[in-house]
């Protein structure tokens, strides 16, 4: 026998897939002798997975942004200000959730993914500032207090600037924009609360945790300035090269052209939907017989098609339901349908 279970709308499919795995493994224990059960169609596996795959996303992003950080700062009290911020910022956007109704899906976990290289900016930003300040000889609390005054407004500026791109986009209608408003106001919310932490806990901790730097000849801080010297010298050659190209306008109109056209050529390639498509891990199968033949005829098809998917390698299960018909979702003696599980 087949069983197929819908979810209700506005129910979350992955809890009612859990619910009914769960019930059949209670319903198991007074099944028959010989009697087995199997979901051979799960189609929230493809949400596990997505899900999964973004979770492993957020730790690599994360990862590499401290590494980043501690390789440009060159200090762990520097770069445990931005792995405080950052949390901060991502679960003060989850409990925005509920209040705009969102939920956590593939869209909004993708925004947070994209969120963690905008959140991590402010932090980054304020205490390079601090420690700028505490080489030229002032405490932490007044190397702070210095900091925030000037770059306060550039802080504001950035998240305003980047509100007023992704915050448009709550007014957009259509199954479009609800997609769009997930994904885009989950970075603008992120961007907001990122900037009060970096006007208000970045500024906090560094006063508490950033300390002036000592002499050392450790192996560490002689790797420390062999980066620098070296980061020293690529920025020099930077500004000698960007010099040299202000004066000659001419080729940085033919690379800016260039890069425009190589663009175009790549984004034809590219899916031009908002969401790509995705293997699903499964197909629907259907059959039709000429009009009024019989349900036994019908079923003798089925059975052909059965032996086929049987015969066929990468499939992991299958149903056949002779007597309906899924494109057109009506009963009749001469169609079939297949739900195949790769």
């Amino acid at each position: 026998g087949v069983i197929a279970v819908q979810q209700a709308p506005g129910s979350n499919a992955l809890e009612v897939v859990a619910n009914v795995k769960k019930t059949f493994e209670e319903l198991k224990k007074k099944f028959p002798p010989g009697m087995e059960y199997d979901v051979s169609l799960d189609t929230t596996l493809q949400i596990s997975e997505g899900i999964n795959e973004i979770v492993h996303t957020l730790v690599e992003a994360m990862a590499l942004v401290i590494l980043v950080v501690f390789i440009f700062l060159q200090s762990w009290r520097a770069t445990l200000i931005p792995m405080i911020a950052v949390p901060v910022s991502l679960v003060g956007t989850f409990a925005v959730f509920p209040l705009l109704g969102f939920s956590v899906n593939t869209l909004s976990l993708l925004g947070l993914v994209l969120a963690i290289g905008l959140v991590v900016d402010d932090a980054i930003v304020v205490v390079e500032a601090v420690e700028h300040h505490i080489e030229g000889g002032m405490t932490p609390r007044d190397a702070a207090f210095k900091a925030m005054e000037e770059v306060q407004a550039p802080v504001i500026g950035i998240a305003l600037i980047l509100s007023a791109v992704f915050i448009p986009t709550v007014f957009l209608g259509g199954i479009t924009g609800r997609l769009y408003q997930q994904f885009a106001v989950t970075i603008a919310i992120s961007v907001l609360i990122s900037a009060f932490n970096a006007l208000t806990l970045s500024p906090a901790l560094a006063a508490m945790l950033l300390r002036p730097k000592k002499e050392s000849k450790s192996l560490f801080r002689r790797l420390g300035n062999g980066f620098n010297n070296w980061f020293r010298r690529m920025t020099d050659h930077y500004g000698t090269a960007s010099g040299h190209l202000i004066r000659k306008m001419f080729i940085p109109l033919v690379l800016l052209v260039g890069m425009a056209a190589l663009d175009g050529v790549i984004g034809k390639a590219l899916p031009g939907g908002f969401v790509p498509e995705e293997d699903q891990g499964f197909c629907v199968l259907n059959y039709q017989l000429p009009d009024a033949s019989s349900l036994q005829r019908t079923a003798e098809v089925g059975k052909k098609v059965e032996a086929i998917l049987a015969k066929t390698p990468g499939i992991r299960s299958y149903n056949v339901i002779n007597g309906y018909n899924l494109l057109t979702a009506n009963s009749a003696s001469y169609v079939g349908t297949a739900f195949v599980s790769f």
